[in-house]
């Protein structure tokens, strides 16, 4: 299912990945309307490529909190080199198995602590993890897993020789690339929801 918010001459999109990982692009349009639809992907694709019907509204097929479209810190930016090296190790360690519990392990391993002073680059898991949360202290880091990263290269998003940018929201922590960006939750579902349930109404 892909998500569509058109606000403020902006339009964005977002997609859910496996491995709790929520794709994102955002684009300026000339046009000021509002509006929070949800299509099928194939449905979607054939109206767009082939000319086909508009297709019916999913609506509530979409069931997952999205992030916030502003708050956003940035903590760090990293190369994108390091990241795509990150990526090929993970891939090479994916190989050594066809157990797809362990892939799935490997994806959702912390490969990238970025924070305010330093990111820190690791092929294990943090000692002490530090995700965006929804406290102040947990906005000064993150762990940021292979997952989202991976997503980056999947989606076209981060072209040679450009750079990945780590922000963090409350709940929320963000990998921003040049084309698009890949977001991971760091608070409960439950919670996000509740936040934007609680929020007023535009």
């Amino acid at each position: 299912v892909l998500r569509f918010q058109g606000s403020s001459a902006r339009i964005a999109g977002y997609v859910r990945l496996p491995y709790e990982v929520l794709a994102g692009r955002t684009v300026a349009v000339d046009n000021e309307q509002r509006f929070d639809v949800s299509f099928g992907a194939a449905e979607f694709l054939r109206w767009i490529d082939e000319g086909a019907d508009q297709p019916a509204r999913r609506d509530a097929h979409w069931l997952s909190p999205l992030p916030p479209s502003s708050g956003w810190r940035r903590l760090e930016e990293i190369p994108g080199s390091t990241v795509r090296e990150l990526i090929q190790a993970g891939a090479e360690l994916a190989r050594t198995t066809d157990t797809r519990a362990y892939q799935e392990s490997l994806l959702s391993s912390v490969v990238l602590t970025a924070s305010a002073a330093a990111a820190v680059a690791s092929t294990e898991r943090a000692r002490v993890p530090r995700a965006a949360g929804l406290d102040g202290p947990a906005l000064q880091a993150a762990d940021v897993r292979l997952g989202p990263l991976s997503a980056l290269t999947k989606m076209g998003f981060l072209p040679r020789g450009s750079t990945v940018a780590v922000d963090v929201a409350p709940g929320w922590t963000r990998v921003a690339a040049a084309f698009g960006s890949a977001y991971s939750a760091s608070a409960s579902p439950l919670s996000l929801l509740g936040g934007m349930l609680s929020e007023p109404s535009a």
